[in-house]
């Protein structure tokens, strides 16, 4: 794999020793395979393709990233939650790794100033979010489940109020069809795509329109509406 540190993009990758500083420093991370971690932060937009034609940024770790992240949350909570259902335990995982969480965790251990990307025009929040999977993908690959394990605990879980955040509303949506069905209002989402990027969506209850939203994706145009 080509060095990713002599790419120039709207950040400059920092030279390994500085990165192996920062994992191993702030992240408490000694990288056997360097490679894997430079390929975690960089995002697509920063895409190389080496002398194979293999196709280089972080979507592949995001992707795997994602999966181990679900794992772990989930066995901590039923260790931790042990008297709670199925119901409880879905919803407080995803309140833990929606978007908006993990962009948080992203910045809080600094990640974001290492990241590598080449446009404008990105949405900050869904881009730390993937970092921040990507990164959790790499440190699976490089140092195992356990050390992984260990990651999420100390860098995540307890850098988050558990209690609070599962007191905390985040499907919008769902409250409001509740509340409509309650009220006998009727109620619909007009959501559609935008011409540049992203959706937009109405809400419409009664015949009239009461709200706005856009996002990245329907669901988050739907939640911000």
């Amino acid at each position: 794999m080509p060095s990713l540190r002599r790419l120039f993009f709207m950040n400059k990758y920092p030279d390994k020793k500085e990165l192996k500083n920062f994992l191993k420093k702030n992240l408490k991370i000694k990288p056997r395979k360097l490679y894997l971690f430079e390929l975690a932060f960089t995002h697509r937009s920063a895409t190389i393709v080496d002398h194979n034609d293999n196709i280089l940024n972080n979507e592949r770790l995001e992707f795997l990233g994602d999966s181990v992240l679900d794992a772990i949350i989930s066995d901590y909570l039923c260790k931790n939650y042990p008297n709670f259902d199925e119901g409880f335990l879905t919803k407080t995982r995803s309140k833990i790794v929606n978007t908006n969480q993990l962009a948080k965790y992203c910045q809080i251990l600094g990640l974001d100033n290492y990241l590598v990307y080449s446009s404008t025009s990105l949405n900050n929040k869904h881009l730390y979010a993937d970092l921040l999977e990507a990164l959790i993908g790499a440190i699976f690959l490089d140092k195992g489940f356990k050390k992984t394990y260990k990651f999420v605990v100390n860098k995540i879980i307890e850098n988050t109020n558990l209690e609070r955040l599962i007191k905390t509303e985040t499907n919008h949506k769902s409250r409001l069809i509740e509340y409509c069905q309650k009220k006998n209002i009727s109620l619909k989402f007009n959501t559609k795509s935008k011409e540049d990027t992203g959706f937009y969506s109405d809400i419409v209850m009664d015949d009239e329109v009461k709200a706005h939203g856009e996002g990245q994706t329907k669901k988050e145009a739907e939640q911000n509406a």
